[in-house]
Order: C-alpha cells, then sequence, then structure tokens
C-alpha cells in the first residue's frame, strides 16, 4: 500500500484576545490555527480574554 500525502491545508485566522497582566491591559493578535494553539502562544503570567477571530487575508501584490 502507498503512502499518501494528506494536502488538506488548515485556515489560519488572527486570534485577539485582551492579555490581562497585574498593572497593565492590552490587545495582543496571534496567528495560529486554533484558539487552543493561539492561547499556547500567548504570553506568560497574563489572562487571555478571547476577543475575536479573523480569516488571514491573503496579500497579493499589484505591478
Amino acid at each position: 500500500m502507498a503512502d499518501s500525502q494528506s494536502t488538506q491545508t488548515h485556515t489560519k485566522f488572527i486570534w485577539r484576545f485582551l492579555a490581562l497582566g497585574m498593572s497593565s491591559r492590552r490587545i495582543i493578535r496571534i496567528v495560529a490555527t486554533t484558539e487552543h494553539e493561539a492561547r499556547e502562544k500567548s504570553p506568560a503570567g497574563c489572562v487571555m480574554v478571547f476577543a475575536g477571530r479573523l480569516p488571514v487575508q491573503e496579500v497579493r501584490y499589484v505591478r
């Protein structure tokens, strides 16, 4: 049986969070496939409040 490689692509999103630290707040954006992956990439020591999910748009340069 031949090996078949998956050609399925996973859609990336821009995940927006309100990051709450001990003395500061800021909105952060993380590019990831899932919310779980985005939270894993988030800064340590912050409480992350979900604020939104936006599709990553392909950039096309026109000459």
